[in-house]
This record gives C-alpha cells, structure tokens and sequence, in this order.
C-alpha cells in the first residue's frame, strides 16, 4: 500500500470516528429532552413538581413489564385526560372488623381503585383475576411514595349472606397482615350488612348480578372503577384492560393533573 493510500484510509477510519463520537453525544444530548430515550429524563411527576420516589422509576407504569397478554406500551401519563364520567355512588358498608363505614368515607382524601368481587368466585377470569391484579399492585407500592401515599385500594363483597366481615378479613388476610403494610397503599376489605343495603351501590356502578342455576356461583360483569380524590369515577376497567401498567399510568396522570390544578 502507497503512502498516499496509508493517508488516505487513516483520514477515513478518523472522520468516521469523529462522526461516531457526535452522533453518540447527540443522542444522549436528545434523550434528555426525550423521556425513555438515552439517559434518564426527568419522571413526570417530577416534572408536575411531585417528590421524587424511594427508588428511581422513570414511570409508575415501570414497576410491571410488559407481558403478551397485554402486548402494548404503556401510555405516557399527563399525556391524555382523563374525563369525569360520575360521581361515585355511596353506600352502607361494613369494614372487616365489622366497624360501619360508607364508599364515600373510604374513597376520602384518596385516590382509589374500587373492585366488586365475591370470595368463593371460581372463575380464573373473574374475581381472582381482580384480586390478583390488585395484590400485585399492593406488593410493589412501597417502591414509590406517590403511589403509597395517594392511593387506596377498596374490595366490596357482593355476596353479604356468605362474606360477613370475619370472611373478608380472612380474604385479605395476606394484605392486612404484611409485615410491611406501613410503607405500602392501603387495602380496604368491605361487606354489606345485608343485599337491601347492597342493591343500590351495585345500581350505581352498574354493576349487574345474577344466581346461577346451581345457586353458589354469582354471574357478574368484571369490572374496576378508578374513582379520584374528589369521588369521581374517572375510568373503568373491563378484562381486556386489566393491566396493572395502565392502571397504574391513569393513578399517575391523576396526580400530575392534580399538581397543575395546584399550580395554575
């Protein structure tokens, strides 16, 4: 190879390199800017002014992976709205320990995810599937404060004859006894005292139930209701939609909504 030749393919292999150097320094100068992109930008609720949580999660959303269940990316929270579609129907209630209480006491100061279920429900699909979600949710709460500190989880039994408050306390028994319930969101098992007290919450939430033929099964739509601080329902959840990423993506638009409320 000529000296000319040498040259030439060292200006090369040299401007190549430089061209890699700027094109690396550009992307990390762009995923700055760019949320999930290069190093790490700001989370959203740090962005709407919120404290930053325990452990660094760009997104509430990020503490679940995506699955091939629910093959698809998690929206962006603060990025859409979230319209009020009601209030939230109210009613009388019994709390595990068999203390009164109604819905509107339990969603107070909170935002809240309100679950209808019964306990001897055996469809894989239905109230265990519910539940699931919301454990799920539960155990990973104390790895962000935002999501501890704001919201409630509610389970209501539709089945008061068979789930009195001694039932629903062994239900979630799990929940109310973890050792490190403190740190995390709080978890609310409740009962009615009998069906007449129950009809009208179910009616509100358009929550329809029916016996089965063999009397033990409890017919039922699947559904979860996302009620804000103000006891507003702002979303509801069907079975294609329970997945704990969107979930938790509406929970954090919420609070960035809140915090620019607060702001304007």
């Amino acid at each position: 190879m000529t000296n000319y030749a040498r040259s030439t393919s060292l200006t090369a292999m040299v401007a190549i390199a430089a061209i890699a150097v700027i094109f690396v320094l550009a992307y990390r100068s762009w995923g700055d800017l760019v949320p999930g992109q290069g190093e790490r930008a700001a989370t959203p609720l740090e962005a709407a002014g919120q404290p930053g949580a325990p452990e660094r999660v760009d997104r509430l959303s990020a503490l679940f992976p995506r699955t091939q269940t629910h093959d698809f990316v998690a929206p962006i929270p603060g990025s859409y709205k979230l319209p009020v579609i009601k209030l939230a129907g109210d009613g009388k209630l019994t709390d595990h320990t068999g203390r009164a209480t109604t819905l509107h006491e339990e969603y107070e100061g909170n935002i809240s995810l309100l679950s209808f279920i019964y306990t001897s429900c055996r469809d894989a699909a239905g109230c265990p599937l519910a539940t699931g979600l919301l454990f799920d949710i539960f155990h990973v709460s104390n790895r962000s404060r935002q999501l501890a500190a704001n919201t409630k989880l509610v389970t209501v039994s539709f089945d008061p004859v068979r789930d009195d408050p001694q039932v629903m306390a062994t239900y979630g028994q799990s929940a109310l006894e973890d050792e490190d319930r403190e740190t995390k969101m709080a978890w609310r098992f409740l009962t009615a005292s009998s069906r007449a007290d129950l009809e009208p919450i179910l009616s509100s939430y358009g929550q329809t139930i029916s016996i089965a033929t063999d009397a033990d099964t409890l017919k039922h739509v699947l559904r979860m209701y996302l009620i804000d601080r103000q006891g507003r329902i702002r979303n509801v959840y069907g079975l294609g939609f329970l997945d704990p990423r969107l979930l938790l993506a509406d929970i954090e638009t919420l609070l960035i909504e809140e915090a620019q409320n607060k702001g304007s």
